[in-house]
């Protein structure tokens, strides 16, 4: 009972991940499981969903296909969709109960693809993981569908190619903030080879093996870097450009990948210890919790040590603290580089301790339900994949120097 959530929510899960990650490249992605499914991940966790068509589907699986386990119903009905709706491939992941009844579904792919000549894959999903490893997953499977590239070297006076990995309204909503990171890196000399995926387009990607370097801007984009280094040698950087010091680490680390094509495999934004144990934190200190995405909160931590201090009126004068970071990601199965410099804790009881330990809680709204007698103590910063749609309206833009012009702006709203 000790897993039980009493007043938090969970995370967008990994089935709903493949959806999002696959959304706007015209494949054929279909959730199996009993009907209902396809309406939690559209009305919650997918806000392209009104205004952009998609083919993501349910499979609608009936109580007496999942007791006599009958694949062959589902294998026939993905193949007549796919011949009516003509998609470009073919996706088949999974909620709870094909998980329980051992649904193999790279056997369904591999039989709709033998059958349909589309290019099909199968995530084993379970409907319980987080997004990210469902989104993870299916990016990397769209990586097996790239051709190496034939192309040259880019010389020294062409711009440096960059892919941007793991760009899902999951993480980065549909406020701009994408297309803020891609004039962010084109103002620094980069061009944006392709972005995975939102605002570009299946044939972009399959095609973008060229690049010299990616960016790594969510955990949804890591395994990919990983299979296109193996495939392609393309080195990775590992970071989200929010806040000016991170933008100008992710700049210079994205130069210096590049420059290092046939030796770098990946780099991380805070690979130099720039988050605090909660163990070292001191009276002295102003103790901040960070709780969410973890390359997107390492990245924040970039700029709040950089920021260094907050300012304090304790007992009617001015004084300041210095700050001390710690990052909690409440999700399980992180990669190790991924989690690394972060905190993995998803039982409530460990969350709201943590929470009461820190100074102030910067983490989606639904967290500040842990202590209902301090609200004082949490900075909103909604995340669709935590709370869905319901704060949307209320999703800033953090990428560059716009964070730091907000984080100070909030920090100046909290009493201290």
């Amino acid at each position: 009972m000790r897993i039980v959530k009493r007043v938090l929510s969970t995370y967008s899960a990994d089935n709903f991940g493949v959806c999002s990650a696959l959304y706007e490249l015209g494949g054929l992605v279909v959730m199996h499981d009993a009907s209902g499914c396809n309406s939690t991940y559209n009305t919650h966790d997918e806000p392209r969903w009104y205004d952009m068509d998609s083919m993501v589907f349910i499979s609608g699986l009936t109580e007496k296909d999942a007791i006599f386990g009958n694949d062959e119903i589902l294998v026939r009905n993905l193949c007549e969709t796919a011949e009516k709706l003509h998609p470009k491939f073919v996706c088949i992941c999974g909620g709870p109960l094909p998980h329980i009844i051992g649904t193999d579904f790279r056997a369904v792919a591999k039989a709709v693809s033998r059958r349909t000549n589309l290019p099909c894959f199968g995530i084993q999903t379970n409907g319980m993981d987080a997004y990210t490893s469902g989104a993870g997953e299916a990016f990397a499977c769209l990586v097996d569908l790239m051709e190496k590239s034939t192309g040259c070297e880019s010389s020294s006076d062409e711009k440096i190619k960059v892919n941007l990995l793991g760009a899902t309204p999951l993480d980065f909503s549909l406020n701009g903030s994408v297309q803020a990171i891609q004039e962010l890196l084109e103002d620094h000399g980069f061009a944006v080879r392709s972005t995975w995926a939102m605002g570009d387009t299946l044939e972009n990607l399959l095609s973008s093996g060229d690049a010299d370097v990616n960016l790594v801007i969510s955990a949804t984009g890591f395994a990919a870097a990983k299979r296109m280094r193996e495939r392609f040698g393309i080195p990775y950087v590992i970071g989200c450009p929010v806040g000016r010091a991170a933008a100008e680490k992710a700049v210079s680390q994205l130069m210096q990948a590049a420059g290092s094509k046939n030796s770098i495999g990946g780099s991380n934004l805070s690979d130099d210890g720039s988050t605090q144990s909660h163990e070292e934190n001191g009276c002295d200190k102003a103790r901040i919790l960070l709780i969410g995405e973890p390359v997107m909160m390492k990245s924040m931590a970039e700029t709040l040590k950089a920021n260094g201090l907050l300012k304090s009126d304790e007992d009617g004068c001015g004084k300041e603290k210095k700050l001390s970071v710690r990052i909690i990601s409440p999700m399980r199965g992180l990669p190790r580089e991924i989690a690394e410099g972060t905190d993995e804790i998803v039982l409530e009881d460990k969350l709201r301790e943590a929470c009461r330990m820190a100074d102030l809680v910067i983490a989606d709204p639904l967290y500040a339900r842990l202590l209902p007698e301090k609200p004082e103590k949490f900075i909103k910063l909604p995340h669709v994949a935590y709370s869905g749609r319901f704060y949307e309206k209320e999703i800033p833009v953090l990428v560059g120097e716009r964070l730091d012009a907000w984080l100070e702006e909030k920090l100046c709203e909290v009493p201290h």
